[in-house]
Formats: C-alpha cells, structure tokens, sequence
C-alpha cells in the first residue's frame, strides 16, 4: 500500500503543473514580463485561467499549462504589462467624438478613406457615420465601391459642403429603402430627405453605441480600466453592455457629489472583479469662497456615510481649501481608508504639501493635458508623491489624447519623478486610487487578467520624447479585446 501511494505521489509530482490544476486558457511565452511586483519584477511568460492569472514565471513552466483548448501567444520579446488604468477621464464623450465626421479638412480621397477607416474600426456594427463639409473636388474623387468595402456594415450621411447633396453608402440607401436607386456616392433632394428621416434623432444620446465604441478605442491603447469622472451616472449602460459581452473595459463610475447629497442614499458593496464599480463621488471648487460653505456640508455628509470623494481642484486657493474640507471631514468622521482624491492637483503651495501624506489623499494628476508633462521637468509631481502621496495618472480625454504612453515621463528622471515611476501611476497608482489594488495593477499569480503588450521595450529608451511603441495586443478579464493588425 505505501510503495502504491509512493507511485501516486511520485507520478503527481512529475506531471505537468497544467494537468494538477487544469489547463490555462491562455498563456503567453517569450515576453519580457514587468510584472510591477517589487519581490518579482521581471519574467519570461504567464498563464491565464478564466479571468485571473495563474502562473508568471519561465516558459518552460508556462508552457506545462498548455491544454488542447490553450491560446498560446508568443510575445516574440516584447514588453508584457499589467494594462493601463487610465484614472480621469469623461468616457461617454470619448465615444462621442465619433459621432461626427468633419470633412472639412479633407482634400484627397486616400484622406476620407482613412478617416473612414479609422471610424469603422472603433463603432460598433450598425451605428451611422455622420458628419459634413466634404468639398465638390472630395467628391468628385470618391467611388462607391470603395465606400462600401471600407463601411459595410456602418450607414454613412456625410454632407457635402453644399448641404443639397451627400456622401452615402449602399448600408445608408438599403435603411431608407434605396436599394434600387442609381449607383453613386451622392443622393439629393428628395433621395437625401429620406436618408435623413432615417437618422436617429438620439445619435448623440445612443449611450450603448457610443460607450461601446469608447470601449474598443480604449482597448486599442491597451487601457484596460477607466475611472469615469464625467459624473453622468451612466453605470447600469456600462453594465448592460458588459452583460452582452461587448465592453471591453473595466469602469470606475463616479457620480456627482451635488446630486448625490439630495438623495444620500448609501454606498454601494462591489464585488471582486466586478467590470463596472461605483463609489466615487465628485465634486468641484474653483476658488468661489461662496461654495466653499456647501462644498464642506456635501463632503463631510458623503464621507461619513462612507463614500469616497473626489474634488477637482487646480490652483493654489481651490486646493488649499479642499484640503481644509478633507481635514475637516477626517476630524469630525473618525480615520479610515477613504482615499480622498484631488482631481488634477495642479498648483498646491508648498506650505499645503505635506497636508497630502498626513490625509492619505491621492493626487489624480494629466501630465499631458498640463503643459505636456511640464511637471517632469519641474520636479512638481515628484514633490507630491515625496511628501506622501500616491499619484494615480490619467488623460482627462477628451480634453486632450486618450493615448496613455503620452503622458509617460520620458524624460530625465533627474528630478526623481521617473518612467518606472509615471508606469506605476497608471498602473498600481490608479488601481489603488480606486481600492483595486488587491485585484489589479500588477501581473501576479491571482490578479485579473487585464494585460497589454506593447510593440517596443518603452523602458530601452534615451529619447526625450516618446519611442515608436504602440499596442500590439490587449487582453481584459482573460480574453484578447484588440490585436494590432
């Protein structure tokens, strides 16, 4: 019976690590992993089962995961990260900057098309392209069957410059019962008015379709997670979308701290791995003192019935009385993990610095929106997170680009602010601002699967401006969302 159980045991241990546990449903080999795990922060490979990581470490282990249902990915050298968490901005009107075309600036056909293009790669199938402008010399250099190769599955209604005629395609004509009319890239008159009527007069307010397309442009900078500041509460579009499978990005909704206080109704309880969470709250100070009364009465009602708050604030005034509000709350509520956060942080006195790591609050800062970083050279940021503060990075698009490796610290880390540590404030900074960090920004074996692989190693670089690095893979809740063609 022993020699039996000696056989067992000896068989067990030299099976593959895949078949005591299963196999992965994704694993990645030949990458050069940054795990952002201080104990480990470097490895060649990692498997994924369902929508967490299992396993980081060698390809020779990695490779034991792999089953006959398996994706295998080999990276091929490239960099493997945690995905980008991208902690400020307004995600409804991202999608919305697809909701019109200008073709105003478009001189050659080549132009359009990749306009077009561009649109078709992000709107969801059967969304309109609209938009206007489009010169007689634009149209006269376009061709219907080349219109229709690049959106045929998308209505297109673009105005010519004179609003008598339009660009469509054969999408647009079959919707307004036009299938038969003349082959041509333009309809008018009576043609174009029945196109028109078929437009929804709810383009701009479609929230699925545009938080869908916000999503997959999201995914295609290897953004994995939002934290939706715009204050509209649009959770349950969020959710209604993840629920038929088609978002592709985590949301961090926050609502507006005013229209909260009317109501006061309590936090809500997110579950781990959740793809849309609530619990933030917003609010504003522009340096009005008249506010500053009501302001005060909202945060310290939210924060005692345990909401997190945020306040945007940029200058000297509005944040040295936010931060007289944060401790005023503390003081009469009693510590706890609150996480205050002050959106954007720009122009805090040194004087009020030292405030930040005494009241645990994180400085949600948009390097790029900011003079384009200039608090790298300054020494700025670095002076937040020295006196204690944690700093979670974002855009604030579609106030400025969406693209995370633009507001990355190139530059000289002389001032102590570096590229490793601006990653982490997409990355770990941003989970923690939003109480994730037990659930995301790091590759480690029990995180959500929520990765990106860029084209070129971003931390090889001397240049002072970004290096030609761009996605080449996305991959959220353990399945691949964008593949870079």
């Amino acid at each position: 019976m022993r020699l039996f159980a000696a056989i067992l045991i000896s068989l067990f241990i030299g099976c593959p690590v895949a078949a005591q546990g299963g196999a992965a449903d994704l694993v990645i080999i030949n990458g050069d992993v940054r795990t952002l795990d201080r104990e480990k922060p470097r490895a060649g490979a990692l498997a994924v089962r369902g929508n967490r990581i299992v396993f980081v470490g060698s390809d020779a282990d990695a490779r034991k995961f792999i089953g006959e249902g398996t994706r295998l990915i080999d990276a091929g050298g490239k960099l493997v990260m945690p995905g980008f968490n991208d902690s400020h901005v307004h995600f409804m009107a991202i999608g919305n900057k697809f909701s019109s075309l200008n073709a105003r600036e478009l001189q050659r056909p080549e132009e359009f098309y990749e306009q077009l293009r561009f649109y078709v790669r992000f709107l969801p199938k059967g969304r309109w392209i609209l938009g206007s402008g489009a010169s007689k010399e634009l149209v006269a250099s376009l061709t219907p069957a080349e219109i229709d190769r690049i959106a045929p599955d998308n209505p297109l209604f673009v105005y010519a410059a004179d609003s008598t005629e339009a660009i469509v395609n054969s999408a647009a004509k079959k919707i307004a019962g036009l299938a038969d009319v003349k082959e041509g890239v333009t309809v008018s008159e009576i043609d174009l008015a029945r196109i028109a009527r078929r437009v929804p007069a709810d383009h701009i307010r479609r929230w699925s379709e545009i938080a869908e397309t916000a999503s997959n442009y999201a995914a295609s900078y290897g953004i994995t997670s939002v934290q939706d500041t715009d204050s509209d509460a649009r959770a349950d579009v969020y959710r209604e979308l993840g629920a038929a499978g088609r978002l592709k990005t985590r949301i961090y909704d926050c609502s507006s701290l005013t229209g909260w206080f009317s109501d006061q109704i309590p936090p809500p309880r997110n579950e781990p791995g959740e793809m849309v969470r609530t619990g933030c709250l917003k609010g504003f100070h522009e340096g009005d003192d008249e506010w500053t009364p009501r302001l005060r009465e909202q945060v310290l009602a939210a924060d005692k019935a345990g909401w997190q708050v945020a306040v945007h604030a940029i200058g000297s005034k509005p944040n040295s009385i936010v931060l007289d509000i944060f401790e005023q709350a503390v003081k009469a509520n009693g510590k706890r993990d609150r996480r205050f956060r002050i959106e954007h942080a720009e122009g805090i006195l040194a004087r009020d610095l030292p405030r930040l790591g005494r009241l645990g609050v994180v400085v949600s800062i948009q390097p790029h929106l900011f003079g384009r970083g200039a608090g790298y050279a300054t020494g700025y940021y670095h002076s937040l997170v020295g006196n204690g503060s944690l700093a979670a990075l974002g855009s604030d698009a579609p106030m400025t680009a969406f693209d995370p490796l633009l507001g990355l610290n190139f530059r000289s880390a002389g001032q102590g602010f570096s590229l490793p540590d601006s990653v982490r404030g997409y990355m770990t900074g941003a989970a923690y601002a939003e109480f994730t960090e037990a659930e995301k920004g790091k590759l480690v074996p029990g995180m959500l699967a929520d990765i990106v692989i860029l084209s070129q190693n971003i931390f090889a670089t001397t240049d002072l401006q970004i290096n030609e690095a761009v996605v080449a893979l996305t991959i959220v809740d353990g399945r691949v969302v964008y593949e870079r063609k």
